[in-house]
């Protein structure tokens, strides 16, 4: 392999609920790659699996992973939510042979999964909202069971499918009279369900770049504020002027330390890799309160990450071709590591 600009094939779309961020995603990293000298293609994922090369014509899935490979150094998978995120892309490209940005198969699935994330917080030490979880709600009866546990928590609560982002599906609950309804809207998304008790403060992200280990390193936090909205709504992150982000957050050093340190051992403990943000609340008093870890954020030039990025030093186009280069010189440890280098 060589020590030049890699050659990298961006993907972006998919079927899931995120897909609209995620073209957005995708066509901002595709030419930030292509100012910082990257040769790039853009890859649009449709709904149906076609995959669909610069605009051209889609082709099925067993053609377009030659193509990949023939064309690309590295996959910048541009994804969101469920088949981008969760594990499932990452695991197609691991079995055709191919490097790739950001986590592996078992960290993506780790920290798609908002109840998995939350028990392996709380195995570290880590401050979470008071909360219960339910999986593998098929029946009216598990859902129930789900409901009168949830109730015994103080109000308002949020509602949220354990494997979604962008708070699809996510509402906020402010008596139990309404928990029903937020339950089965949430079952739309998912069959496994957190509930969680609502907390008071300022809601920051914290972005981690490099691979779990030494590499690692935290990124300035980014003060969230939405504008007219109970929480980061999905509308709240995606209108424009619906919220405001503000890098460096307005909290003091002590916090912005202790967030920063949580969202490393969050990264490490899942064995991310490329990047991660984790989000948090900081109440008025006490440890901030961990919400989630997204292994693959937004990545539109206003998105958290790069806002943050920026913060630090970083500008787009050499964060996107950091992340690429970085995918491009890791040892290929994959399925097909013996004929990839």
């Amino acid at each position: 392999m060589g020590s030049g600009k890699a050659r990298v094939a961006v993907c972006c779309g998919g079927p899931s609920g995120e897909r609209e961020i995620s073209l957005l995603s995708g066509r901002s990293v595709l030419a930030a790659l292509r100012e910082a000298g990257h040769e790039a293609v853009g890859v649009e994922i449709g709904r149906d699996g076609g995959f669909a090369f610069d605009g051209s014509t889609p082709i099925e899935l067993e053609r377009a992973l030659p193509r990949l490979r023939s064309c690309a150094d590295v996959v910048f998978p541009a994804l969101h939510g469920a088949f981008g995120e969760d594990g499932t892309f990452q695991g197609l490209l691991e079995s055709a042979g191919l490097r790739y940005v950001g986590s592996g198969v078992a960290a993506a699935a780790l920290a798609m999964d908002k109840d998995f994330t939350r028990r392996i917080a709380q195995t570290y030490g880590i401050r979470l909202a008071s909360g219960v979880a339910g999986r593998n709600l098929r029946s009216a009866r598990a859902a129930a069971a789900l409901i009168d546990d949830a109730s015994r928590l103080a109000f308002p609560l949020f509602v949220k499918p354990s494997r979604s982002g962008s708070s699809v599906g996510v509402t906020r609950v402010a008596d139990v009279a309404a928990l029903a309804a937020a339950v089965s809207a949430a079952l739309a998304h998912d069959d496994c369900l957190v509930v969680e008790q609502g907390v008071t403060g300022v809601e920051v992200s914290c972005p981690i770049l490099g691979d779990a280990g030494d590499d690692a390193h935290a990124l300035p936090v980014v003060e969230i504020v939405p504008k007219a909205h109970t929480f980061f709504d999905y509308e709240a992150k995606y209108t424009v002027g619906h919220s405001d982000e503000i890098c460096p957050a307005r909290i003091d050093a002590a916090t912005t330390s202790a967030i920063q340190r949580a969202s490393l051992v969050m990264h490490d403990a899942l064995g991310c890799r490329s990047m991660s943000r984790s989000d948090f609340i900081v109440p008025p008093s006490g440890e901030p309160v961990f919400l989630e870890l997204n292994v693959l954020p937004g990545m539109t030039p206003l998105s958290l990450l790069p806002k943050s990025a920026a913060t630090a030093g970083i500008s787009y186009p050499e964060l996107c071709s950091r992340l690429a280069q970085s995918a491009f010189h890791r040892p290929w440890t994959g399925v097909f590591a013996a004929d990839r280098g």
